[in-house]
């Protein structure tokens, strides 16, 4: 079983106990799985899909995707709940290390290689912020978009887990050719999925994947605080230029 890193941990926590919560490193040294089976089930009761039977489709379609969430986030904690009895001297101490090591190889090449360009006046990605902020060089945020994009769970997959798609449907959708090279797109032109049902896919399917964020901190580029400022920078640079540009671009920094 892989370790589970700190920025997962705080990522879980903050589904499952909300924002109300202060999380630090001593929420997770007083943590208990008592607390955490409560938290869940308390959380259990207002996403589960059961609850929304006679609510729309959408409705029951982004509450399936919540109670997901929380399945997800409550086996992350319970994952970290064991790995710290494992580990009770410093759960963190393998990532730290491999962090430490990585900063190491890297901190003289990275220097040289950095650059500082003026920020263009549009929003940005997360890669695109840290190169142009001269704190990452071009070919590791080529690296970590593909780092992140191979964790993607496939849209067909989704589709079918969740009784949009059958395997004859999906096998369609892949043999169809018509100068289209996305899948949503594929299924869309031939009627199986509509643009709703793709959005829907879509945003589930990068909810899955980690963030580029947790790439840079293990290849050493940053820190997890450097990391949350260079988010809140990227916010408010968003926010300055997001008129008159459509795209998912980050807006509005959670701390």
């Amino acid at each position: 079983m892989s370790q589970v890193s700190e920025i997962e941990v705080f990522r879980a926590c903050r589904t499952l106990f909300g924002t109300e919560i202060q999380l630090n490193q001593d929420f997770l040294v007083y943590l208990q799985p008592a607390g955490v089976r409560t938290a869940y089930r308390k959380k259990a009761k207002t996403t589960h899909p059961d609850c929304f039977a006679v609510a729309t489709g959408a409705t029951q379609t982004k509450q399936h995707r919540l109670f997901q969430d929380l399945n997800q986030a409550h086996q992350t904690v319970q994952s970290y709940l064991k790995q710290r009895k494992k580990f009770p001297s410093g759960h963190f101490s393998r990532s730290h290390t491999a962090y430490t090591q990585a900063k190491r190889r890297r901190q003289d090449h990275t220097v040289k290689q950095r650059r500082h360009s003026p920020l263009p006046m549009r929003p940005l990605q997360f890669g695109q912020f840290l190169y142009y902020q001269g704190i990452i060089p071009f070919n590791a945020m080529i690296t970590a978009i593909t780092w992140q994009r191979r964790q993607r769970p496939a849209l067909g997959e989704i589709a079918k887990r969740w009784g949009w798609l059958n395997d004859n449907d999906i096998k369609t959708i892949i043999n169809y050719r018509n100068g289209i090279k996305k899948f949503g797109e594929r299924a869309e032109q031939l009627g199986l999925l509509t643009p709703l049902q793709v959005r829907t896919l879509l945003f589930h399917q990068r909810s899955r994947q980690k963030q580029l964020g947790q790439y840079f901190i293990e290849q050493g580029y940053v820190d997890e605080r450097t990391l949350n400022q260079q988010l809140l920078k990227l916010a408010e640079h968003n926010r300055t230029f997001s008129k008159g540009f459509m795209g998912n671009y980050y807006f509005f920094h959670r701390s």
